[in-house]
């Protein structure tokens, strides 16, 4: 009986794109060596790798080159990403990096309970550190103690300092945010973040923040105070990274010369290069750079000594009940 061989297919990347955030600054240029559109506008994000109307990824190498990524999803998506994602209308998975060269507001995503009440959508995100600052902190989870009307008389009253907990990161630390979880990044982070694909943010503080003409952003104090569920503590384990209902991520360290390839090569997987660099098919991807994995894809192969590599999916047998 012949069988027909398993088609082996290159990894290949998207184009940034870079979002200006009042907060952000000129850090993945500095300290990653990017090229940004100009030196003067404070960058926060970076959309690395999106399948959304307002932010939608194009590839920037290979047989796909320029061709938007939700095309792929609709088009070759058994193909490209594997079998069993029928349920994702989108590509599941938000790529960023951010650069806070000033706190991010205190904010907290939508839950299920909330996201489905108020037409929002959930995010779950996991962050990694790639530079922080001495006296960086990061915030989140409120005081065991803080009841909702602590919560919103604290973001009125400009105190929300004396509730949101705190805590320093050192570089290649990570953090688990749930939804319904209050957090907001410090001032002084470069940080990778994976996250599902969401959009959907509830200000509840923004440090008495105003814009060049005196005004501050807009809050969404109800939304957020009815999305807050019931973690109170920021979540950090060491070496493995989480394992949930949306997806998974784990981290690998690859000597130089070492292969690798996602762990189930029947679908995709992002890898995010944390430090090092590694290369494939005579491109070389440095640290703060997604890569798209296909299904049955090609291994990429570390450069430097000590590489470090995030591998993210999505198991789609396991995840996603019907509802």
């Amino acid at each position: 009986m012949a069988y027909a061989p398993v088609i082996t297919m290159q990894p290949f990347r998207f184009h940034s794109i870079y979002q200006p955030r009042i907060w952000g600054g000129q850090h993945m240029r500095t300290m990653l060596g990017r090229e940004l559109p100009d030196r003067e506008t404070a960058y926060g994000e970076a959309w690395e790798i999106s399948d959304r109307p307002e932010a939608m990824s194009t590839v920037r190498e290979g047989e796909w080159e320029g061709i938007p990524l939700h095309r792929l999803w609709e088009e070759r998506r058994e193909e490209l990403f594997g079998p069993g994602y029928e349920r994702f209308t989108r590509f599941p998975l938000l790529c960023k990096i951010l650069d806070a060269r000033e706190n991010l507001s205190v904010q907290v995503h939508p839950p299920e309970r909330t996201a489905a009440a108020r037409r929002g959508e959930v995010k779950n995100e996991v962050w990694y550190v790639l530079h922080a600052d001495p006296d960086a902190l990061i915030y989140g989870g409120m005081e065991e103690t803080a009841t909702l009307s602590d919560i919103r008389r604290a973001a009125e009253t400009g105190q929300m300092e004396q509730l949101i907990r705190s805590t320093h990161l050192e570089k290649g630390e990570h953090l688990y945010i749930p939804a319904g979880l209050v957090h907001a990044i410090g001032a002084g982070h470069l940080i990778a973040e994976i996250q599902q694909n969401s959009d959907t943010t509830y200000r509840l503080y923004d440090w008495n923040r105003t814009d060049a003409s005196g005004q501050g952003r807009e809050l969404h104090m109800e939304q957020a105070l009815d999305s807050i569920a019931e973690f109170r503590e920021l979540c950090r384990q060491p070496g493995y990274l989480t394992e949930m209902p949306h997806f998974t991520t784990e981290e690998y360290r690859l000597d130089q010369g070492e292969r690798f390839t996602q762990p189930d090569a029947s679908r995709f997987a992002i890898f995010t290069v944390l430090r090092g660099s590694v290369s494939w098919d005579g491109k070389t991807a440095r640290q703060g750079e997604f890569i798209l994995s296909p299904a049955n894809a090609d291994a990429v192969t570390a450069v430097e000594p000590d590489t470090v590599l995030l591998s993210t999916t999505v198991r789609p047998a396991q995840y996603y009940k019907k509802r």
